[in-house]
C-alpha cells in the first residue's frame, strides 16, 4: 500500500463554535465531498461511523468509512479510516486573533490496486489532488460561513 501523510491548516474568519458546527455538515459546502452516510444513527461522538465519498480533480472516487475515536467539541475530532483509505485522521480547532485555525492531519494508505500500482510514478499527482480538495474545502467553508452570517457570497 502507498503511504500518505498530509497536514493542512485553514484560517477561517469565524468563531470556533461556528466553524465546528459547519464541519459537522461538510456536504453543504465542500465540493467533492459527497453527503456522508451516518452508519450508526443515534450515535454521535466516539463510536459514530460515517461512510464518505470524496472526489477531487482526478476522475476517481475514494470511498471509505470513518469511525470517530476522539470527540471534543468544539476543539477536536479524530477518527480511523477503512476502505479505499486506511489509517487515521483528525482535525483540531483553535481560536486566535478573531479567526479559527483548523489543522487537518491525515495519515493513510491507499488500498486500490491501480492507485498502488501507479503510486511510484503518480504519488505527487495524488498529493496534488488531495491538496486541491483541501483548497476547495477551505474556500467553500469561508463562503458558507459568510452566507450563514448574512454576508452573501
Amino acid at each position: 500500500m502507498a503511504q500518505y501523510s498530509f497536514v493542512t491548516t485553514w484560517r477561517v474568519a469565524a468563531p470556533i463554535a461556528k466553524v465546528w458546527d459547519a464541519l459537522q455538515c461538510i456536504s453543504a459546502w465542500w465540493p467533492g465531498m459527497a453527503a456522508p452516510v451516518h452508519l450508526t444513527p443515534g450515535t454521535d461522538g466516539v463510536g459514530a461511523r460515517y461512510e464518505r465519498v470524496t472526489r477531487g480533480r482526478l476522475p476517481y472516487d475514494l470511498r471509505y468509512v470513518i469511525t470517530v475515536t476522539r470527540y471534543d467539541p468544539p476543539r477536536e475530532m479524530a477518527y480511523d479510516s477503512e476502505g479505499d483509505l486506511v489509517g487515521h485522521g483528525s482535525y483540531v480547532l483553535t481560536e486566535a486573533g478573531g479567526e479559527t485555525h483548523v489543522v487537518f492531519t491525515w495519515q493513510v494508505a491507499t488500498t486500490g490496486f491501480w492507485m498502488n500500482l501507479l503510486a511510484p510514478v503518480l504519488k505527487p499527482v495524488f498529493a496534488w489532488n488531495h491538496n486541491g480538495v483541501m483548497v476547495q474545502g477551505e474556500t467553500g467553508l469561508a463562503r458558507y460561513l459568510r452566507e450563514q452570517a448574512g454576508g452573501g457570497a
